[in-house]
């Protein structure tokens, strides 16, 4: 007994010594402490949890279209303080009615009175005998109501818990101001069984090493009516914090300020969820097809419209003014340089106003039906739309439509309707794309709207085709 106690005792020495000497080699083992490896494996099993929960909080993301924006101009646009919203009437009615008759000329406003009304004092008025001035407050702006002779916009900004409001004093410089925006339909569903919070701020879009947080696309001015790719983005659903119930959809459109037209490299996230779309890079490939494309085979016209001259493919902007019978990059970058030339060479005191936009518009896969001949009273409606119901394009600005059929270009030209049948494209690419380029020191304002169908081989099947042409002062 006494024997096999001292083997027992030999072995346990010897596995000591084992771990001792182990020690040697610099690598430390950490022996947890009794009850710790419960509780590690609580720890690990939380952080399962935590994750699959916040997995099933990311909404089902898909792209419904991809828009792209450049924008340029040279105005000098100075901000005037004019008074507090707050403070009218009051101590600063007197910088008001300075304004409205120093600077708007309206001399009866000096013996007028003033009154605030409305919901939540949202009315100015300002009134003397029969003449009267109203300034309605609009979040960010002052529209200002001048009788029946129109109106005059005012900006406004909450500041220190006042709203002041500014009057802009417009002007221009050498420098051209470039802005680019991409802007994203989304569809985007809840596809769980709990509520999801859906936060405008966890969508960023990448770029390589950049990274862009969703904004707002600029406020349109009065050109901007003329675009009808802004006017289709003015009028969409605009994205913002929701939350959506099991089931529940939204769709809407978010914007980002970016450096560059579209990009294949662009990926969009929601929060570090990559926002996955099989047709967006085909999508790319259909807006390089539709900006690249020579519309003189289709249209059968070239893509320059001369003052006192005829059509011509090459520009004359020094001493002619030209305007865009169609619009593809090439054109779009030649109007871009005829701008930055003339602004170098015009003397300081006489710098022009330029402006410009660039929109472009794409729908991927589509199965569409297009009705040409929707009319009405002196117009003919060119009608496409999908196989949901949904309208692609319903405009009545038509030139031309030029239809591929057997390898060639067809063109209708519009007298009271189109006469051509109707037509159906499976798995099709919609693209629209808008152009304004206005110059001051030509006194030419260039617009065109174009309408481009392309086929799953991004053949361009269908051109529609609007230029308007404007002489300016």
């Amino acid at each position: 007994m006494v024997s096999r106690n001292k083997i027992v005792t030999t072995v346990i020495i010897l596995l000591l010594l084992s771990v001792l000497s182990s020690g040697c080699t610099g690598k430390k083992y950490m022996v947890p402490a009794p009850g710790s490896l419960q509780k590690e494996a609580v720890d690990v099993s939380s952080q399962n949890v935590t994750q699959s929960s916040k997995e099933e909080n990311i909404p089902e993301i898909s792209i419904t279209s991809v828009s792209n924006i450049y924008m340029h101009d040279n105005l000098d646009d100075e901000e005037i303080y004019l008074f507090s919203w707050e403070n009218v009437p009051g101590n600063e009615s007197h910088n008001l009615l300075s304004f409205l008759k120093n600077e708007l000329r309206f001399d009866w406003v000096e013996n007028a009175q003033i009154t605030k009304t409305g919901k939540e004092n949202g009315t100015i008025r300002v009134f003397r005998h029969r003449d009267s001035i109203e300034i309605m407050l609009n979040n960010e702006s002052a529209l200002m109501k001048i009788g029946d002779l129109g109106c005059y916009n005012l900006w406004v900004k909450e500041e220190n818990g006042t709203h002041n409001v500014y009057n802009k004093k417009h002007g221009t410089k050498y420098n051209i101001s470039e802005r680019y925006y991409a802007a994203y339909g989304l569809s985007i569903k809840n596809n769980g069984s709990n509520p999801i919070d859906f936060k405008l701020n966890g969508l960023h879009l990448h770029e390589g090493s950049r990274i862009f947080n969703a904004t707002s696309l600029e406020p349109y001015d009065k050109n901007s009516s003329l675009l009808e790719v802004l006017q289709d983005l003015e009028n969409e659903n605009k994205l913002q914090d929701t939350t959506l119930l099991p089931g529940q959809s939204l769709n809407g459109i978010v914007a980002f300020r970016v450096n560059s037209l579209y990009n294949k490299s662009f990926l969009l996230k929601y929060d570090t969820t990559t926002v996955t779309s099989a047709s967006f890079e085909k999508s790319i490939e259909a807006l390089a097809a539709a900006e690249y494309f020579n519309y003189s085979v289709a249209l059968g016209i070239p893509p320059y419209d001369l003052y006192h001259l005829n059509n011509s493919y090459k520009p004359i902007f020094d001493n002619y003014n030209t305007w865009a019978n169609w619009v593809n990059r090439s054109i779009f970058e030649t109007f871009q340089k005829s701008d930055l030339e003339r602004m170098r060479k015009s003397p300081p005191d006489n710098i022009p106003r330029m402006e410009m936009t660039y929109a472009l518009r794409v729908f991927p896969e589509k199965n569409l039906t297009m009705f040409p001949l929707a009319t009405q009273e002196f117009s003919t409606n060119l009608i496409v739309m999908d196989d949901t119901g949904e309208e692609m394009i319903n405009t009545s600005g038509i030139t031309g439509v030029a239809v591929l059929q057997d390898q060639t270009y067809t063109l209708f030209e519009p007298r009271w309707k189109l006469i051509m049948p109707q037509m159906n494209f499976s798995n099709a690419y919609v693209v629209r794309i808008s152009f304004l380029g206005y110059s001051y020191a030509s006194g030419r304002l260039s617009v065109n709207n174009q309408d481009i169908i392309l086929d799953d081989k991004l053949n361009i099947i269908v051109v529609r085709n609007y230029p308007v042409h404007f002489n300016v002062d």
